[in-house]
């Protein structure tokens, strides 16, 4: 705080004796930056249950949200955390805090209805989903490849579809197989034949390269700040565990490995371990969401 004060009063210092040179203006906007600056900012500041906000402070290092404390990480002069909206936010204002509680911004999440989406499959495929040992064992594969992070993001750009196709099931949707309810689609289901290409949605490391018994061959992108990528059900997959890619290098194809009823990409977006909505990553770059 001090040296916050210090250097604004050495700006007002410039400013005056600066006085009305070409100078003296560019130093004032400076001035009127630093002013401006929020303590602690929260973008967007609206949003919808199941979408990803992004925190960044000055000094800050630690926040709480929906009544959980979120670390900050340090990246390029400022402190930032990715946080997930939980699926179950009811629409209201929600206050972040710091950790002192002497500063706060406000988070506003807004009504948002998913569709049902009814799923028949075969007796042999719905037996998959009953063999928890097996989906255990890979749950911890993907757990352990999520579990650590670049502190630096890879990327700085908008993300970028990985495939050409049809949307068969939004992101979002409650899924219900042979009339049974499921677990919500926290992703995009991209449908198009097999073979069709596959390319990172943006730089980034591979952190898991495999085959699974649900999501049959996976590939996991870490993006850096805890944004990872999800690409399952491919027929190939042309990378590796620990390869660092770019935004639109092919990484697989297309297929229906796994719990799969035909060909076609699941696409999913993650901070941590939790799934959130890529529609916005797709839009813009997160850094530039307002």
């Amino acid at each position: 705080m001090i040296q916050q004060i210090s250097s604004l009063m050495l700006i007002a210092a410039l400013v005056f004796s600066a006085g009305t040179s070409s100078m003296g203006k560019e130093i004032k906007e400076s001035a009127q930056t630093v002013f401006d600056q929020p303590y602690l900012a929260i973008a967007p500041v609206q949003t919808h249950p199941g979408d990803a906000v992004l925190v960044k402070s000055k000094q800050a290092t630690s926040v709480t949200l929906f009544q959980k404390t979120y670390r900050l990480q340090p990246s390029n002069g400022e402190y930032v955390r990715f946080i997930p909206v939980p699926f179950d936010a009811k629409p209201g204002t929600y206050p972040i805090q710091t950790a002192d509680n002497k500063h706060k911004a406000e988070l506003t999440i807004l009504p948002k209805q998913f569709a049902v989406d009814k799923l028949t499959v075969s007796k042999q495929l719905n037996q998959m989903r009953q063999d928890t040992a097996r989906i255990d064992a890979d749950q911890k594969k993907i757990n352990a490849a999520r579990s650590k992070s670049a502190e630096t993001a890879y990327f700085a750009d908008k993300f970028q579809w990985p495939a050409e196709g049809r949307i068969t099931t939004p992101y979002g949707y409650q899924r219900v197989v042979n009339g049974v309810p499921a677990n919500r689609h926290a992703a995009i289901d991209i449908a198009n034949k097999t073979g069709t290409p596959i390319a990172a949605t943006n730089h980034g490391k591979v952190v898991l390269a495999e085959s699974l018994y649900l999501t049959g061959n996976t590939v996991i992108i870490d993006h850096g700040l805890q944004v990872f990528s999800i690409y399952a059900h491919m027929s190939k997959i042309d990378v590796k565990t620990g390869d660092l890619v770019k935004a639109g290098q092919q990484i697989g194809r297309i297929g229906s490995t796994g719990f799969s009823t035909g060909p076609h990409l699941h696409f999913g977006m993650l901070i941590g371990n939790t799934y959130v909505n890529p529609q916005p990553f797709l839009d813009a770059s997160p850094f530039l969401w307002e």
